[in-house]
């Protein structure tokens, strides 16, 4: 089983196979180990007293790639052998959140929009002057999106993830990303016959063309029963739901056929067409990263090289294996060896939430010790009677109240909540990541626990926290095949007064990188 060392001032070493020197350490106290056990993540040998030395270590070539993505994003960490192997060490996939962030900006944008409604009230009411703000578009002063600016992090946060999980030489390590640039107009219209081709759309309106008109001229009138009068334009996917209000997300339709698609007598067979979110959103992200490339200390392995390696290899389509075989095309190696390869599965949960680190607690109003009112105003979710309320009904009770001043609380929900999505638990030395409570808080829900007790939700007296959400998160592992658990085998390292196990070994004590 593979060890990755690091030295007492945190630089990297050489990953280590023996087992038996690494117990020797342990045992010894010269060394802690890091990770393992119910972490799921590779361990890390912390030696302690000891410092490498970069002019006396022996020379080994060291490789980390990315397969750039949207949704997914593969990772392979690898080493090259002398023969010209690759020797592949740890490899994966990467769940992102990152599709999610657009309906987490509609809801931001709902509040900031309700938030500004009820301001521009006040001061209606005040008859006051509005203090002057400047458009979102000026404000910006083009940034990028939200989404662009999550998709690019999350692969940079990779990269740091995968160096505190395999610990390695920063002098003998390239890093490199797959350079994709995916030909958005080839995959929807085909590839034009000249260059100047890609400026002009096939789709496109006329010089002067309303859009009605052009939907009109090429669906030739209702598209259910061919009718040309009175016809209207129907959006396939619905502005509520984020619908744009493009050509391809509108179709003809009468009157008649209008009213009976909305009562849901005609069910449409058609959607609002392919729109190529996740090819358009990764040449975005590879783009940026291309270009701050040497900011970062990385390598851009351009796609053709990387299929023609794969190719080759005979490697199979897949996310984690295209990382792989880029990584074999930057380094040049001949041929691949994934025979003692740990594989992990990651997903990335949301740390932090604007309502909960902008979260206070509210003002508090007593009266003889007791809570009477709160807050001046009442808000939306606000049951108890507010300052005003109370004022109105029973203003002889203002003068003796005792004010408690509102006082903001950071992450109230770890207070409250037993756990938060991305928290790793145990229960019954087997471990589960909660993706949420269940029925108030009184039940931990994880879709992982149906495999062990049959249900996706458990008691918290029942289990044990394991290790708060880090963001990047081990929610799968599969060791090598020739990786055999026993007892008192050479793959399990054991340290003096504690056991401490492999990522294979559910048991044991671990801690967080």
């Amino acid at each position: 089983m593979l060890v990755f060392v690091v030295d007492s001032e945190g630089r990297s070493g050489h990953p280590t196979r023996r087992a038996d020197w690494v117990r020797k350490r342990l045992r010894r106290g010269q060394a802690r180990l890091v990770g393992g056990g119910a972490s799921g993540q590779p361990p890390v040998l912390a030696l302690r007293g000891r410092v490498f030395d970069a002019e006396r270590t022996v020379h080994r070539r060291f490789v980390v790639t990315l397969d750039t993505g949207f949704r997914y994003i593969g990772f392979c960490v690898g080493e090259v052998t002398a023969d010209g192997t690759l020797r592949v060490l740890l490899r994966g996939v990467l769940t992102t959140r990152t599709p999610d962030i657009r309906a987490a900006m509609d809801e931001r944008r709902m509040h900031r929009r309700a938030r500004r409604y009820r301001r521009r009230a006040n001061i209606i009411r005040k008859r006051r002057t509005a203090k002057h703000r400047p458009p979102r578009y000026k404000a910006r002063r083009k940034r990028a999106s939200v989404t662009l600016q999550h998709g690019v992090q999350t692969h940079l946060n990779l990269f740091s993830k995968l160096d505190r999980m395999a610990p390695l030489p920063v002098n003998q390590t390239i890093k490199g990303f797959e350079d994709v640039a995916f030909d958005l107009r080839a995959l929807v219209h085909g590839k034009p016959a000249n260059g100047w081709g890609y400026q002009v759309s096939p789709m496109a309106k006329r010089r002067g063309e309303s859009i009605k008109g052009f939907v009109l001229r090429r669906d030739g009138g209702c598209i259910v029963c061919a009718a040309t009068g009175n016809v209207h334009l129907h959006h396939l996917r619905k502005r509520s739901r984020r619908g744009s209000n493009r050509p391809r997300n509108q179709v003809a339709l009468c009157a008649r056929c209008h009213r009976e698609v909305h009562a849901g007598l005609i069910a449409l067979p058609i959607t609002h067409g392919p729109t190529w979110r996740d090819a358009g959103n990764t040449n975005a992200i590879v783009g940026r990263l291309r270009r701050e490339a040497l900011q970062h200390g990385l390598q851009p392995i351009p796609v053709a090289d990387a299929i023609a390696k794969r190719d080759a290899l005979g490697l199979v389509k897949d996310h984690d294996w295209d990382a792989v075989a880029g990584a074999a095309s930057l380094t040049g190696a001949a041929c691949v060896d994934a025979s003692e390869a740990i594989r992990l599965e990651l997903t990335q949960y949301r740390r932090h939430r604007r309502a909960h680190v902008h979260a206070q607690r509210d003002r508090l109003y007593y009266l003889n010790g007791k809570v009477v009112a709160r807050n001046r105003r009442k808000r939306t979710d606000q049951t108890q009677d507010s300052l005003a309320e109370l004022r109105e009904r029973s203003p002889g009770l203002i003068g003796p109240l005792h004010v408690k001043r509102a006082v903001r609380i950071y992450a109230p929900n770890r207070r409250v909540s037993p756990t938060v999505a991305g928290d790793v638990w145990q229960l019954n030395g087997q471990r589960f990541v909660a993706e949420g409570v269940k029925d108030k808080g009184r039940y931990l829900y994880s879709k992982q626990l149906t495999a062990l007790i049959g249900k996706p939700y458990v008691s918290p007296k029942r289990v044990r926290l394991v290790l708060r959400n880090e963001g990047l998160v081990v929610t799968g592992l599969q060791l090598p095949s020739n990786h055999h658990r026993q007892e008192g085998g050479n793959e399990t390292i054991r340290a003096p007064r504690r056991a401490l196990s492999l990522p294979g070994m559910n048991a044991g004590v671990s801690r967080a990188i």
